[in-house]
């Protein structure tokens, strides 16, 4: 990914912490390069996870990829939002997207310092039901998003860190 893309997808600069509306407008820019990027903000609240696989699968079917390509993309960000609304409740968070050359970059911005971690999800059967609003345990995510992802990473950023995973963009 170049230097021009990636400074594309930062976007704008959230050390005030605080949301601003133009945050959650949905945003598709294109370049004189050629990249096309997209950058959607949200508070981090659990719906907003719903709301970024419905984004991603819109565009990138817009962009002409592989229904394939689409499906990971939009379980990449699933994962990556997930993980930005547990880290960071009721603060503002972005989805940002860019395609360029083969290759198809899904990352999400948080204010947490701390940088996902690979855990080991329990397997074991419980002995009782678990009670209906038993937090769900996790530990799957990051490794989902490395098995699907052609590379990816973390990056500190804006007083927080941005996930990020590159994925190859196939097209239709």
């Amino acid at each position: 990914m170049t230097e021009e893309v990636h400074g594309m997808i930062v976007g704008r600069d959230h050390r005030k912490g605080e949301f601003d509306i133009s945050d959650s407008l949905l945003r598709v820019e294109r370049t004189a390069a050629g990249p096309r990027a997209l950058r959607r903000g949200f508070l981090a609240l659990p719906d907003v996870v719903q709301q970024g696989r419905l984004i991603v699968e819109s565009q990138v079917l817009q962009w002409g990829l592989a229904e394939e390509t689409a499906e990971d993309a939009v379980l990449i960000a699933s994962e990556l939002l997930t993980n930005a609304v547990r880290a960071t409740p009721h603060q503002p968070i972005a989805l940002r997207m860019a395609l360029a050359g083969d290759g198809l970059r899904v990352e999400v911005w948080d204010s947490s310092p701390e940088r996902p971690r690979v855990s080991t999800p329990d397997l074991s059967m419980p002995e009782e039901a678990p009670a209906d609003d038993a937090p769900d345990p996790g530990g799957w995510g990051m490794r989902i998003v490395a098995s699907l992802a052609r590379e990816h990473g973390v990056r500190t950023e804006f007083e927080g860190k941005s996930v990020w995973a590159v994925l190859k963009a196939e097209r239709r």
